[in-house]
């Protein structure tokens, strides 16, 4: 995917931010405002991106994230192959963000995807890490407040607490503990790729 001007311009402010960031909490917040913006152009695209498999959807997502000194790699290896690695591109280190993503099939699917991220791929390093999650059929609103009632009740993967807002539309924050005796934040991030009869 080529990045145009407008789009590097429009978002120098967000990106040099990424790149400079001087912790993790600023690195996150920073890429969230950025993600939410590649998930609005997903949206936009629901009519293309309907039919889409799990792989093709996260590809694409990947190459609207990635950007010069941000690297966004499709399977890399962590603990297996993770669907999203999100690397700051830094002189020393840099920050590393991983994410697991699924087709949206209900709140045990979810789980799934949340125990592969954490019992899995996380080695507790990264405080942060997504799962996200594509809507195709109608309802998210109601769909994404099901999946939270049930973390709420169920406290999967050693959840602590219940979930919590965030400013991403649809999307919430959850808290976990890792076998590290690290807490791990972990984003989930829900897509709205549900495409009306009419335009199937």
């Amino acid at each position: 995917m080529q990045i145009s001007l407008r789009k590097l311009f429009d978002w120098f402010p967000a990106l040099h931010g990424i790149l400079l960031a001087k912790d993790g909490s600023e690195f996150d917040s920073l890429l969230e405002q950025y993600i939410e913006q590649c998930v609005i152009g997903m949206e936009a695209e629901a009519h293309h991106l309907h039919p889409d498999s799990e792989e093709k959807l996260s590809a694409f997502l990947a190459a609207s994230l990635r950007l010069p000194g941000l690297d966004v790699r499709r399977e890399g290896y962590t603990n297996g192959r993770v669907d999203l690695t999100i690397r700051q591109e830094a002189l020393l280190g840099g920050h590393v963000r991983l994410a697991e993503a699924k087709i949206y099939k209900g709140p045990a699917y979810h789980t799934e995807a949340l125990q592969q991220l954490i019992k899995r791929y996380s080695t507790g390093r990264a405080p942060t890490g997504y799962v996200i999650e594509y809507f195709k059929q109608p309802g998210i609103e109601t769909l994404v407040k099901k999946l939270r009632d049930h973390a709420d009740g169920d406290k999967p993967v050693q959840q602590r607490g219940e979930t919590a807002d965030h400013q991403m539309k649809w999307a919430y924050l959850s808290l976990h503990e890792h076998d590290s005796d690290a807490l791990l934040r972990v984003v989930h991030v829900n897509i709205n790729l549900n495409r009306p009869e009419s335009f199937r």
